[in-house]
């Protein structure tokens, strides 16, 4: 019976937030969300998402501590792709204005690797807005003697994300000493085509277990907020756990004018935390960090950590800015946070040390 002064839509949200709860505790015992749960728990805003973020802080707490794992990238090659993806500025299908140039040298790869560790990341992201290439091309050769150069340096890990690929690239790549390759697969299956036309996400899979099985870890997300439904939300994280990915960016949209998603809104803070917290649900023990699009949150950045997020990428993003590092810095010393150890780094430890 209802309580006197109590309105029904009072009594409906207590009763999906204790829902909410019970399916928090089940997930901290180990259990795991449900597809039909998880879409239910993005689409609903009927109840206390306090709830969220109190369970993807533990789920975090439990995996990593107080370790937060900080990356940065550099921009390879600007400009001039010929994919269409709806977000990109460096993509030839709009007109953005934007630098364009051609692959970098392997020197300026490996200062920019240097860089970011001063930055307090322990790896670099070498990214190219590119289809992808062949093993036989004199940009992929490139390529790789920047990754073995950076390798050599020894000042952090050595990453890539250079579009779709197959069995002989990774293999150049591994021998090259890459950790980690980035390929994400964006947004959920059914959404996708609203996404690129130009190429399918059937090969954006196929790249990604292709580099599994070149003994590379794998780094996979997507991009939020570009007018996809809560269930292709939870399309994509249902896929990255079936992929067994390793790390899982997720970055927010930014609208850069001259794309087809140049009028697109931001989503708030509160929604872009909540996405945050049930990819921590679902992926209880992947690295989830928040790449583009962190500008969003205004002054509630620090936050991403106790939605469960544990690593961020520090420094600008490919043709966007990002905060200045030093504030970023200042954030996460003032949260008592760790940082500058690789992921890799940890996991090899862990490793021996159960021996």
């Amino acid at each position: 019976m209802r309580r006197e002064g109590e309105d029904v839509k009072g009594v409906q949200s207590g009763g999906v937030t204790e829902r909410v709860r019970q399916i928090g505790e089940r997930v901290l015992a180990g259990d795991t969300v449900t597809f039909e749960e998880a879409v239910e728990l993005f689409e609903r805003s009927d109840y206390d998402v306090h709830e969220l973020f109190h369970v993807a802080n533990r789920l975090r707490l439990n995996q990593f501590g107080n370790r937060i794992h900080l990356c940065g990238i550099i921009n390879a090659k600007s400009g001039l792709c010929l994919e269409d993806c709806s977000f990109c500025s460096q993509s030839a299908h709009h007109a953005t204005q934007i630098p364009r140039y051609g692959v970098v040298s392997p020197d300026e790869m490996v200062q920019a690797a240097r860089k970011v560790r001063e930055h307090g990341a322990s790896a670099l992201g070498v990214v190219t807005a590119d289809r992808g290439y062949t093993a036989a091309s004199a940009d992929f050769r490139q390529l790789v003697e920047g990754i073995q150069a950076i390798a050599q340096d020894g000042l952090v890990e050595g990453h890539a994300s250079l579009g779709i690929m197959g069995d002989e690239e990774f293999r150049q790549l591994k021998v090259a000493g890459l950790t980690t390759f980035n390929h994400n697969l964006e947004t959920g299956r059914s959404f996708f085509p609203k996404v690129c036309t130009t190429h399918t996400y059937d090969e954006r899979v196929s790249t990604v277990k292709a580099a599994k099985a070149a003994g590379i870890r794998v780094c996979s997300g997507g991009v939020i907020g570009m007018g996809e439904k809560p269930v292709h939300r939870a399309e994509l994280a249902f896929a990255l756990k079936e992929l067994d990915v390793d790390e899982v960016p997720l970055n927010f949209l930014i609208s850069v004018e001259g794309t087809r998603l140049e009028k697109a809104t931001p989503l708030s803070p509160l929604e872009m935390l909540k996405v945050i917290a049930l990819f921590r649900w679902i992926l209880p023990t992947k690295n989830i960090f928040i790449c583009a699009g962190r500008a969003h949150l205004g002054e509630l950045q620090s936050m991403i950590f106790f939605a469960g997020a544990s690593g961020m990428m520090v420094g600008d993003f490919l043709t966007t800015k990002n905060r200045s590092v030093s504030d970023d810095l200042k954030m996460l010393h003032g949260l008592g946070l760790e940082f500058g150890e690789s992921l890799l780094a940890l996991e090899r430890q862990a490793a021996t040390a159960a021996i």
